[in-house]
């Protein structure tokens, strides 16, 4: 088999294995990062989403401890794309870590995700801007 030929049919299993990746057991946050296991085609995966990449997402920007803990599950929703691009690219059974400078460089539906929905947004903004303003 010719270098093109090989080099196409390890990216199309490449693509084709981002789907087959689940996120197993609890989803923990040790204070640190929120660490989870995923199951890949090849074998079990060690994850770790750490509170610099947590605080790249606008919506947990400020994000306190307990925040984090309480609201994991969302967030490990919302980088999950990010997560299982990064997973298919890493050796087997390697541990992966997903850093802020990664989630930029996604697919644009990890980016998406990422962002605020409009009604996630207006919770947000400042007390000052959400008081009517007299006219």
């Amino acid at each position: 088999m010719n270098d093109a030929k090989l080099l196409n049919l390890e990216f199309n299993m490449t693509l084709s294995s981002i789907g087959n990746i689940e996120f197993v057991g609890e989803i923990e946050w040790d204070g640190k990062a929120i660490v989870v296991g995923a199951a890949t085609p090849f074998g079990h995966v060690s994850c770790r989403i750490p509170r610099e990449t947590i605080h790249a997402l606008p919506i947990y920007s400020d994000a306190l401890e307990r925040e984090i803990r309480l609201e994991r599950h969302l967030i490990l929703e919302r980088l999950a794309p990010a997560l299982r691009a990064k997973i298919s690219t890493s050796g087997t059974g390697e541990p992966v870590d997903l850093w802020p400078w990664e989630i930029s460089r996604a697919r644009p539906a990890a980016a998406a995700s990422a962002l605020p929905t409009d009604q996630e947004a207006v919770g947000r903004l400042p007390e000052a801007i959400e008081k009517a303003q007299p006219s």
